[in-house]
């Protein structure tokens, strides 16, 4: 079977089955062996495979169950047990486990994550992660980034990617967390190059904890920016400035126009 549906003149959804069954008085169709694409008014596309499926015939709602996989038109893989088509809203919706892909970057790696509940909006082409997301993201040097977050959102237009609600960031031997953050990757290799943590941020490693409005980190230099009332406290002393950088993962400390406050006890115990 071969299905086309259309909203305003262009293609909402377009569909294939092995076989249809339909069913009388309910304007519902039973599909096996289902590939549906969903089209967005950006050029965006969803592709969603599953052993099984149904249409709602009147409404143009549309289920899919069993080993599903959806497939965003920029490289995005999604593995849930079912999803479902919302024709009203245009949102495709999962309720149970995640596990997503990212795409490859020019070094061949991706980003892996697991949560519970997604959505895709083909109004304004976003994807979200609904709830207890966790992620892995190779870097350079075999380096890797882990993640934690409530939620997570993902553009299917590029290549943007944030993390939101209570984040949690390990780094090397880095702990950052904040609100949110968002990674930001190079336009043309696909490789993140930075991540940025804004709404209140707090990087901490094995001797000493730094906070600030917002942190910058750059994976590359391995560079880490502070702004926004930034501190540093280590062994009970404390700087404080304009701008506080780390540098080589915190081994050196640079701050515009510092202001310190040392620990007098300690000072007294070395004269």
């Amino acid at each position: 079977m071969h299905m086309i549906e259309t909203q305003e003149g262009g293609k909402e959804w377009e569909l294939w089955s092995e076989k249809a069954t339909s069913l009388k008085g309910k304007d519902l169709l039973e599909l096996d062996a289902v590939k549906a694409i969903f089209f967005s008014d950006s050029g965006v596309t969803f592709t969603v495979t599953g052993n099984k499926g149904r249409v709602q015939v009147k409404s143009k709602d549309l289920r899919v169950e069993g080993d599903v996989v959806t497939r965003s038109s920029n490289g995005y893989i999604f593995r849930t047990e079912s999803m479902e088509y919302e024709s009203k809203s245009r949102l495709l919706r999962a309720v149970n486990f995640v596990e997503m892909l990212g795409p490859r970057d020019a070094e061949g790696h991706s980003l892996h994550l697991t949560g519970v509940g997604m959505k895709a909006s083909l109004a304004d082409s976003e994807m979200e992660i609904l709830s207890d997301v966790r992620a892995e993201k190779g870097l350079d040097k075999g380096r890797r980034a882990l993640i934690k977050s409530h939620r997570a959102l993902f553009s299917a237009k590029g290549r943007t990617a944030r993390f939101l609600d209570d984040v949690v960031l390990d780094l090397d031997s880095m702990r950052i967390t904040g609100p949110e953050a968002r990674f930001e990757y190079d336009a043309k290799t696909d490789v993140v190059k930075s991540v940025y943590v804004s709404g209140g941020a707090r990087v901490s490693d094995s001797d000493k904890w730094a906070t600030a409005q917002n942190v910058s980190v750059d994976f590359t230099s391995n560079k880490f920016v502070f702004r926004g009332n930034p501190r540093v406290v280590q062994n009970n002393d404390e700087l404080r400035g304009e701008e506080i950088i780390f540098l080589e993962g915190g081994k050196q400390v640079q701050v515009q126009r510092a202001r310190a406050k040392v620990d007098e006890k300690r000072l007294e115990k070395r004269n």
